[in-house]
């Protein structure tokens, strides 16, 4: 066994208790190791849901949405109002027989309490057209609301899975440099040993502080990735995070082009968005139609009052049907283009849908394109991580017979160390990708079929 395969193997055991990269050879974690404490990709989602100010603003968005209905609503039902009115004064008499001046009248009071009730009957379609308008308008606003938190989503589990590779790859870094400053302890033994040149030692050494930078990068991107994820959720970034791995996913896409384009066109938010433009729209033709013709207005009405100071009104009712008919004869062209006007803006809500439908399919495409690519890639780079492994073990067995040279060891150790990050890098940009065909297809990324992220 090489000294790269000794510290890989001590590596990856520390790690495997904090990873589940999914089935790679060497990366899994080992049995009965301990669960590490932090977050997990669903309470990193739940967290989202909380705390982001946009998920706020489109779920109080809906709110008033559905109070707009509320409103519309109101103009088919009854009202009742109570009123009441009263005066108190005095009357100027009239002037006296002898005309010599006017006396003034005596103070008296009247007034009157009455109850009045009115149901409307027919108002030619205006109060129609205004919910149809409201219900619109709210399934708008519940579909901006899908969108915001399917967008939320994929940000957190994005940034979720670029903290889990710049940990992954802090510590496969942190393995390259001790593997180096092994090959530095050994070639330095050789050379006391007559056996190796100084020149050996000096390249190594190179090879050493290149890895020593190369860990403080990867450290570095730590900080950064976690500050991106604390951007996602809505947290403050002062606040420490941790976080846990989900699941493994399985290393296969098990639904079809056809099925994921068919999801995204029934279950993507920017459709539903389309869709209730299209049914606004449609309102606000209707309306317009309403507006340019003959305004008819139907209703009942009772008044009750209970008292009053004149006799003939004192706990009297009245009741009755009214109607009202305006016809516009000349209004200059207004109604005729306000008609035109709202049948080019539906005819471009249309196609707007259209368009909407047509983007999601090929955006699912694409999406699952790149999730079976990616799942490809993930078991080509764990064969090449395996070769470059083997080839590196060949080439320490070289230098350590003599046979071979420093230069073959370096070269072989880059490579394997290009194979790691590559492996490493394959594993959660196949996890994003699978997290990213879930928001293609409309789907919750937290509970999905399509695996890979809970």
């Amino acid at each position: 066994m090489t000294q790269r395969s000794v510290v890989s193997i001590i590596g990856v055991v520390a790690l495997g208790a904090c990873l589940a990269l999914g089935p790679q050879a060497g990366l899994a974690a080992q049995p009965g190791s301990p669960a590490t404490s932090g977050l997990t990709l669903a309470q990193a989602l739940q967290e989202a849901l909380t705390r982001n100010p946009q998920v706020t603003a489109a779920q109080q968005a809906v709110a008033a949405a559905q109070q707009g209905i509320v409103v519309a609503q109101a103009g088919f039902a009854p009202t009742v109002s109570a009123d009441g009115t009263g005066t108190y004064g005095s009357a100027t008499g009239g002037t006296f027989a002898s005309g010599s001046s006017s006396a003034p009248g005596n103070l008296s009071g009247t007034g009157s309490v009455s109850l009045t009730a009115n149901l409307p009957l027919y108002d030619g379609g205006r109060t129609r057209a205004a919910v149809e308008t409201a219900r619109a308008a709210l399934s708008s606003a519940e579909a901006a609301l899908r969108q915001t938190t399917q967008d939320t989503a994929l940000s957190v589990a994005t940034a979720f899975f670029s903290v889990l590779q710049a940990e992954q790859l802090t510590t496969v870094q942190e393995a390259l440099l001790a593997q180096a400053q092994a090959q530095l302890a050994l070639s330095q033994a050789q050379v006391r040993a007559g056996v190796a040149a100084q020149s050996d030692v000096i390249q190594v050494q190179a090879q050493v502080a290149q890895a020593q930078v190369n860990l403080l990068q990867a450290r570095s991107q730590i900080a950064t990735s976690k500050a991106g994820l604390q951007g996602a959720i809505g947290m403050d970034a002062a606040t420490p995070v941790e976080v846990q791995p989900p699941p493994p996913p399985p290393l296969a896409v098990t639904v079809s082009a056809d099925a994921v384009m068919t999801s995204a066109e029934a279950n993507r938010p920017e459709v539903a968005k389309a869709q209730a433009a299209v049914a606004s729209n449609q309102a606000a033709l209707d309306l317009a139609h309403v507006s340019a013709g003959p305004q008819v207005d139907v209703g009942v009405g009772a008044t009750y009052t209970p008292f009053s100071t004149s006799p003939v009104l004192n706990n009297s009712t009245s009741y009755g049907v009214t109607a009202t008919v305006s016809l516009p004869l000349y209004d200059a062209g207004k109604g005729k283009a306000e008609i035109a006007g709202a049948e080019a803006t539906l005819l471009s809500a249309q196609a707007q849908l259209t368009a909407a439908r047509l983007s999601v399919r090929q955006d699912a495409y694409q999406s699952y394109l790149a999730a079976v690519q990616d799942s490809a890639a993930v078991t080509a780079t764990q064969v090449a991580r395996d070769a470059a492994d083997e080839a590196l073990r060949v080439a320490e067995g070289r230098y350590r017979t003599g046979v071979g040279t420093i230069v073959e060891v370096i070269t072989a150790r880059a490579t394997a160390a290009q194979a790691d990050v590559n492996a490493v890098t394959a594993q959660y940009t196949y996890q994003t990708a699978l997290a990213t065909l879930q928001h293609a297809v409309g789907m919750p990324i937290q509970g999905s079929t399509l695996g890979g992220s809970q």
